[in-house]
Formats: structure tokens, C-alpha cells, sequence
């Protein structure tokens, strides 16, 4: 039986990876109900209709690091309580939580914390550790085993892959094939995740040839029927070409997106080597995201998106994007 089938209990090994705040629990139920694992992400389901009543006020006074999170400690908890009761009204399948922190310690972060306890409460056993380009401590790898969670976390080098066999994660995600061949030269045993949004079949193939036990895929669910991204930016997506997307540097990665007043600033910043973190800035952080994503405003906003969405060509259920899959893989 495939590694990341057994440790999960899906049908197929294919995980949806979450983009800030654009995921929310019609959609993780939908993904899982079609065999696959959603995964709800940081901030789901804001700033969405139905995230409402307890979720869209709070008297806390703890806030999370305003680089990483749009919401103080009890708005995150009470919002992502909101999207779990949603997916399982909907799935009695396994889905996730992200636990995103840039912290190596969970005393350090008040909001990361509550929801590893949310998950505790509610009985979830599945987290993609979000970093920020660290590597889950073994302070946190422990908090999340000791609660009976199961650790997803990406590498990007050799000193990360020896790190996160160490701390004992459970699964890694090689976002290339060169991270990939060394996560299996460095261990056969760890289950590992095609990463990099991969959305030409015959790279995914050869992810799996190569020795993946799964996919970990984004762009493909974002522009599904069940996706909170507004309907415009589904169809621009599906009408533009790869040549179309503008590249801008930032938050220790590269984001592929639509073109648009403020993408394009952005990706002459990028051009002109400026700072990551004044790109961040100028890029309104994640309500940037927001504005670009969900609300169609690429002025103010931007996307983030597959580095090649040319095989991306229709809206289509998460049911039929993880039956294509299946067909590909299989």
C-alpha cells in the first residue's frame, strides 16, 4: 500500500497544499470526500461570508506576528473552529490543519500554539508545518507527536533533510527533483511529496518515477468549482499562459502571478534585487493576497500561482481535478 495512502487513510496520495487564507472547509471536505487530503490553512476562510458570528470578533489582546498572520490569537482559533465544523459537516474523511510559525519554540507563538490544541480537541491528526523557511524544532515536532499529530514539513537542502529526519517529521516535500533524489539517498523509509505545484503530467510522472510517494499540489485546487477565489481570477488563470506570469521574490520563495498594476511593481522590485522584506511590505503582505486572490483586485493585490499553468485549461470539481490526477499518476 502506498506510504502516504496508509499514514493518512486516503484513497490516493495526493494533498492539497494551502495558500494563505484561501482555503475553508466546503472545500478541504471536498477534496477529501474525492479521496485526496485538504488541508485547511492559516486564517481559512477569511474574509469569506461564512466565516462568521464568534470567528469575525474578539476582545484578545494576543496577537500573532503581523509578518506572518492578519488575526490576533482567538480570532485564528475561533475562525479555524468554524472551517472544522464546516468540513465535517461535509467529510467523516481525513483532512488537515496548517500550523504556520516562524517561531522554533511553541512558548514564542501564542496563536500556533491554540491551534495545535484546536487539533488535540477536535481530534485532527494531520499538520503541514509552514516554517517560513525553518525547520519544525524538535520542541515543536514533540508538542505535535505528544497530541497524536503527524508532521508534513517541506526541505529545501541537505542540512534540512538531515535536520527533519532528526526531529523525526513524518513526511517531507521536495518542492524539485534534485531535493527529492537526496531525501531518498539520505533515507529510503521517510514517505516523500512531490512538492513545486507541479501541473505538467509528464513531470509529475517522473516525480513519481524518481521515487515520490505523493503529490502536494496548490494551483490545481485553487481554480477548482469549490475554490474561495473569486471567479474572474479562475478564469484569468485559465486564459493566460505561463509566458503571462510575472516572478516576484519574496517570503523565501518565488510567487508566480497574474499581471497587474501591483504584480508588476512587484516583479520590477524583484528585478532591481530590493529586499524581500521591503517586497513584503510593498506587496500589502497577505492582504495583498487577499485583495489579488479573492477579490479580484490586481491593483491593489496579487496571485500566487503554478510556475507553469499552461495544462491548467478548465473550472472543474475537485472530484474530477483528483480523478485527472489519478489517470496521470496512475
Amino acid at each position: 500500500m502506498n506510504k502516504i495512502c496508509k499514514l493518512f487513510g486516503i484513497k490516493y496520495p495526493i494533498v492539497q497544499e494551502p495558500v494563505h487564507t484561501l482555503t475553508n472547509g466546503k472545500m478541504i471536505a471536498a477534496i477529501s470526500e474525492a479521496g485526496a487530503l485538504g488541508i485547511l490553512g492559516i486564517n481559512a476562510g477569511y474574509p469569506l461570508p461564512d466565516a462568521s458570528s464568534g470567528a469575525s470578533s474578539s476582545s484578545s489582546n494576543i496577537v500573532g506576528d503581523p509578518k506572518y498572520s492578519i488575526l490576533d490569537t482567538m480570532t485564528e482559533r475561533n475562525l479555524m473552529n468554524e472551517q472544522i465544523d464546516t468540513a465535517l459537516e461535509n467529510t467523516f474523511r481525513s483532512f488537515g490543519i496548517e500550523i504556520a510559525t516562524p517561531y522554533l519554540t511553541p512558548q514564542e507563538d501564542p496563536t500556533a500554539s491554540a491551534l495545535v490544541a484546536l487539533m488535540r480537541k477536535r481530534r485532527l491528526t494531520i499538520a503541514f508545518f509552514e516554517g517560513f523557511g525553518n525547520v519544525a524544532s524538535q520542541d515543536w515536532v514533540k508538542l505535535l507527536h505528544s497530541n497524536g499529530i503527524h508532521v508534513i514539513q517541506r526541505v529545501k537542502n541537505l542540512k534540512q533533510i538531515k535536520m527533519s529526519i532528526e526531529n523525526k517529521i513524518d513526511v517531507l516535500i521536495a518542492d524539485n527533483l534534485s531535493v527529492l533524489l537526496q531525501i531518498k539517498k539520505f533515507s529510503s523509509s521517510i514517505p516523500v511529496l512531490a512538492g513545486g505545484d507541479l501541473s505538467i503530467p509528464h513531470e509529475i510522472q517522473e516525480a513519481f518515477l524518481k521515487g515520490a510517494d505523493g503529490l502536494f499540489l496548490s494551483t490545481v485546487f485553487l481554480i477548482s468549482k469549490e475554490a474561495p477565489t473569486h471567479p474572474q481570477i479562475k478564469q484569468k488563470i485559465i486564459d493566460s499562459s505561463t509566458s503571462d506570469l510575472v516572478t516576484i521574490k519574496m517570503n523565501n520563495e518565488n510567487i508566480y502571478s497574474l499581471p497587474g498594476t501591483l504584480p508588476n511593481y512587484l516583479a520590477k522590485l524583484t528585478q532591481q534585487q530590493n529586499n524581500k522584506d521591503k517586497i513584503f511590505d510593498e506587496a500589502h503582505r497577505y492582504q495583498g493576497l487577499i485583495n489579488g486572490m479573492v477579490k479580484n483586485d490586481l491593483y491593489n493585490g496579487y496571485t500566487k500561482l503554478s510556475k507553469n499553468i499552461d495544462f491548467l485549461t478548465k473550472i472543474s470539481s475537485t472530484e474530477d481535478i483528483v480523478s485527472n490526477l489519478v489517470s496521470i499518476i496512475s
